[in-house]
Parts: C-alpha cells; structure tokens; sequence
C-alpha cells in the first residue's frame, strides 16, 4: 500500500503528584484540548494557585498543503504536491505543573509546563502502519475573567494555548525501514460559561468553546532503487476538523484551600477527559 501511494504520490507536596503523573504518561501511549477547569476566575487579587493535571484525548485532524521532495544519493531528484489526508484517531496524554496568579479579583493568568506522549495508527500510508512518539515537553498559558457574579452563580470566559513536538517512527512489522516523523502542534481553546455552586464543596461548571489547530507534519523515509537510494520527504499542514465543542466538569472542595476536578470535553472530531489537583495559597 505505501509502494503504491509512493509510485502514485503527485495524486497524491505536589512534586510527587506530578512525578506520578509523568510516569502515568511516560508509561502509556498520550495530544488534544487540555483541561479547561471553570471559565471563570478563581483567584483573588495576589493569590496563587498551584496544582497538577492529567488529561487524555482523541482527535481527528486534517493534513492539508501537502508538499513531497526526493532525494536520489542526495541530489535533488524530483518534487510535486500530495493529496490532502485525514489523520484518524490521535491518541494523547498530557501531564501539566500549573502555577496562577490572580491579576485582579475578577482576573487570573496562568501557566503550564509538562509532558505528552502521542499515537496513531494507518492514517498517512493505510498500510498497518503505527506510529508513537515518547514522551516529550510540553508547554501552555491562558487567562480567566469573571464577567458577572450573583449569589451562587458566576458567569465568564477564558482564553488558552499549548503547543508541544512530537518526534517519532511511524512503522509497519513488514516495511524494511521505519519512516522517521515530526509533528509541531499549537491548539488553542476560548470557552465562556457559568460556574454555578450546588452546595459549599460541590460547583458544576461548563459550556460551548472553541478549538483551533495550527501545525505542521514531516514524515521522511528512504528506499533503495534501481538507481540509488532514494529519499522522500512529505509535508503538510496540519488543521482542525471541527471548531466549535462543548465541555462540562465538577469542581470538589476537598480542603479549605484546595480542590479536585473532573470535566469532560467533546467536539465532532475530538474527545478528552481530564482530572486536576489545585492548591491555593
């Protein structure tokens, strides 16, 4: 299947919360929307916040501006375009050190750094191919604004972006050689929405967000001809599917200063759930 797509291609503390998390990634396959907690601000002027966060997540994207380039003994040889493809089912699993600070009572910024893992399998070549990227670093920021405030209920938006690499192989048991693959992802995420309190411990939060997908894909592999080796490097873009989703979650007390959350997030074309640990102080 590959040989033919290639002979067809111009068609073509919390220290230790967090150490437990990366090994939950680092041990498992894990890229999509990060968890987004209440929309609203919960943060008082000068305070921090501090926690740790494990999401994971399926999503379906599109590979556009496809672009290929060969090498034959490395020499140019030949170049053209490829066809637009769908990348199905990208698993991911992220794990994230947060650190906030409240700007102002209605305000909060925030900051993340991590780890993620991501896999997939039989999208670029539908040969049986899979591929796994390890862990890699990943980083992240947003805001929070409080835009209304009555009795229980509380009404606001926020606003953030992660970006992460993914180095790996992507290969097939009966391929003679693994193609090398690298993948650079920006998403951002703009929800708005209530956080409403069922009782002193317990506030459910949600509502409609937005998801945005910038990035680039590689995927580079050799074969031997007649004539040489002959190296091939594909290139495409890397857009969503779908944009617009909705997301739900629960916020627990389970001290006076800190919480636990559990949400679930879906658009058409992707699906996450996520749990955090934050403390206040």
């Amino acid at each position: 299947m590959k040989s033919e797509k290639f002979l067809s291609k111009a068609g073509y503390t919390r220290s230790i919360w967090f150490l437990s998390l990366v090994l939950m990634v680092g041990g498992s396959s894990a890229f999509a929307l990060d968890p987004m907690g209440p929309p609203t601000a919960g943060l008082k002027q000068g305070q921090f916040k501090e926690g740790v966060e494990y999401s994971y997540g399926t999503m379906d994207f599109k590979l556009n501006g496809g672009k290929w380039i060969e090498h034959l003994d490395g020499a140019f040889f030949d170049l053209g375009e490829a066809s637009p493809l769908t990348l199905k089912d990208f698993k991911t699993k992220k794990a994230y050190f947060n650190l906030g600070y409240g700007i102002t009572d209605n305000l909060e910024a925030f900051l993340r750094l991590g780890v993620a893992s991501a896999e997939f399998g039989d999208s670029i070549w539908e040969d049986a191919e899979t591929f796994d990227s390890g862990t890699e670093f990943a980083v992240g920021c947003g805001i929070k604004a409080t835009f209304y405030e009555e009795d229980n209920l509380k009404f606001g938006g926020l606003f953030q972006a992660n970006w992460a690499e993914f180095d790996g192989e992507l290969n097939a048991s009966h391929w003679a050689a693994a193609d090398f693959v690298e993948m650079n992802i920006t998403e951002i995420q703009v929800a708005v929405g209530p956080t409403y309190k069922l009782e002193d411990r317990v506030s459910i939060y949600g509502g409609p967000f937005f998801h945005f997908i910038v990035g680039d894909l590689d995927d580079e592999y050799s074969e031997v001809s007649g004539s040489g080796l002959l190296t091939s490097r594909y290139s495409w873009d890397i857009e969503e599917r779908s944009i617009f989703g909705g997301y739900i979650g629960a916020q627990v007390d389970i001290a006076e200063n800190s919480s636990l959350n559990i949400e679930y997030q879906h658009t058409a074309s992707a699906d996450a759930v996520s749990v955090s640990l934050i403390w206040r102080f």
